[in-house]
């Protein structure tokens, strides 16, 4: 039994598959967040803003210590989903996210690239989003991090994440501290009050002229510091120590 052969010596069947095979799409660059259109993110910005208008009663701190251009780092705790659109709501212009690499690919996944996301692994060290969150900064973005990596299940701050301080001190831009609370309950509790304190602007370096581990920690553990101190005492969780000398501010219990 003989097969037919094309004329360059192919088996006719195998080169008829091969020209029948669909051409693969390029992957995306997850790592490279997605220009949202400026009007496109205004409108929903306006919508976001609407919303929490309409079933909280959202309180403003120290909003004049946020610059009205990139590039540099605002670093929140984290209460709710809810703080993702609430903390730059009410930042000039566009920001970009660093969101865990599930989100991504969950039924949200094309929403969340929508508005700005870039993946990160969490439990490891991912050098890839490092990278990432420095190229943004360098073409002057504002970036957004959550340091603590995920929603605290307690309401109160936990342990940080060491990317903070690495991304800091290798880009060398300011790090706008914010507090916030009560979003917790803003979408569970009609009219419940929520407070977005967001601190002056902190310019980490380190100690000599190559950044080390220690660098890196005490960079941290200072954003978060500075985090504690704004935040309510209840809230204050694993930097409790760090703030204690802070005196309370009554108003903020409320």
């Amino acid at each position: 039994m003989t097969q037919d052969m094309d004329a360059a010596g192919t088996p006719a069947s195998t080169a008829t598959t091969k020209k029948s095979e669909p051409k693969k799409k390029p992957e995306k660059n997850l790592y490279e967040p997605y220009s949202t259109p400026r009007v496109l993110y205004e409108v929903i910005r306006f919508i976001a803003k609407a919303v929490f208008f309409l079933v909280a009663r959202v309180h403003l701190r120290g909003r004049y210590n946020v610059p009205k251009k990139g590039p540099y780092i605002i670093a929140a705790n984290h209460l709710s989903w809810t703080d993702i659109p609430l903390v730059p709501a009410y930042v000039p212009g566009k920001v970009v996210y660093m969101a865990k690499e599930e989100s991504f690919y969950s039924k949200v996944g094309w929403l969340v690239r929508f508005l700005g996301a870039f993946p990160v692994k969490r439990g490891e060290g991912d050098r890839q989003a490092i990278r990432a969150a420095q190229e943004q900064l360098k073409q002057k973005k504002v970036f957004i991090i959550f340091p603590e990596g995920t929603r605290s299940k307690t309401h109160t701050l936990s342990k940080a994440h060491a990317g903070l301080g690495m991304i800091a001190l290798r880009s060398g831009v300011p790090v706008i501290p914010v507090a916030i609370w009560g979003s917790e309950n803003a979408l569970k509790k009609f009219g419940a009050h929520v407070t977005i304190s967001y601190g002056e602007p902190i310019l980490l370096k380190p100690k000599g002229n190559k950044i080390t581990r220690e660098d890196i920690a005490d960079a941290t553990n200072e954003v978060m510091k500075r985090i504690a101190e704004m935040l309510p005492e209840r809230y204050r969780g694993e930097y409790a120590d760090l703030a204690a000398n802070q005196p309370v501010d009554l108003n903020s219990l409320s």
